[in-house]
């Protein structure tokens, strides 16, 4: 799979968190694909036209930039380029959520990544968040998933201890990767634009993008092991995880 984003070098359109752009940006590159960051409404959606995939991550939600997601987003979907969207603190305001079922309602989205609290609200279930981060149990999230997937005939992605993809019928578990990766602000966001990367290069690579999905996910939480073998502590962990995705064939 490396090899193909390396010899595609796919453009990922992020409309992103502006906590974590920079990283996003890194970490897209580190796979070997091409990162932009193209937020104004003015130029979204033909900055989209080029790309192969768009990410549209809710942290740093406005008015503005849900506007500049809409037209990308509906861009994206003419042209059938997969749309990856993060929601990240859904559920924890009232204008974050009511974003995030306007941009469901309003867009066809290839897969949606979020953890267990997100997820379980989007799926229309009770979920406690506090800020960004999903707070309490929640045994039932491989249902939620599932549901969510089959409601909107798109995949989704669980980020967790043990991370789920859902997307039909198809539920799979990946448990890998290493609590440190818990300690870094944006492996989240991370993950969202390495799962846009793998999206964009899923069909050339003979992948479903279910298949596609796995495969990231399997991969990203490697690289966390790979570098908390090296580095036990956050900022030190944060650089050896870059670098492990750009190491990884």
């Amino acid at each position: 799979m490396k090899k193909t984003i390396n010899s595609e070098k796919p453009l990922i359109h992020h409309i992103t968190n502006n906590v974590t752009v920079n990283d996003c940006a890194n970490l897209t590159l580190n796979w070997g694909a091409l990162p932009v960051m193209a937020p104004a409404a003015e130029e979204s959606a033909q900055m989209v036209e080029n790309a192969s995939a768009l990410v549209l991550n809710l942290g740093t939600i406005s008015s503005i930039q849900l506007e500049s997601m809409l037209q990308a987003g509906r861009r994206a979907n003419q042209l059938e380029i997969p749309i990856i969207l993060d929601p990240v603190g859904v559920g924890a305001t009232k204008f974050r959520t009511d974003a995030a079922q306007q941009i469901l309602s309003e867009l066809k989205i290839a897969l949606i990544k979020g953890n267990k609290g997100e997820i379980s609200l989007l799926a229309g279930k009770t979920a406690e968040v506090k800020g960004v981060e999903s707070i309490g149990e929640y045994e039932e999230i491989a249902e939620n998933a599932s549901l969510l997937a089959q409601r909107l005939d798109t995949a989704v992605v669980v980020s967790s201890d043990t991370d789920l993809i859902a997307e039909g019928s198809q539920l799979a578990e990946i448990n890998r990767g290493h609590p440190l990766m818990g300690e870094v602000v944006g492996t989240g966001c991370m993950l969202g634009s390495t799962l846009a990367v793998f999206a964009a290069t899923a069909k050339n690579s003979g992948l479903s993008l279910f298949e596609a999905a796995k495969t990231a996910v399997y991969y990203y939480s490697l690289a966390g092991e790979k570098a908390a073998a090296k580095e036990n502590t956050p900022a030190r962990f944060k650089i050896e995880f870059m670098d492990q995705i750009y190491l990884l064939g």
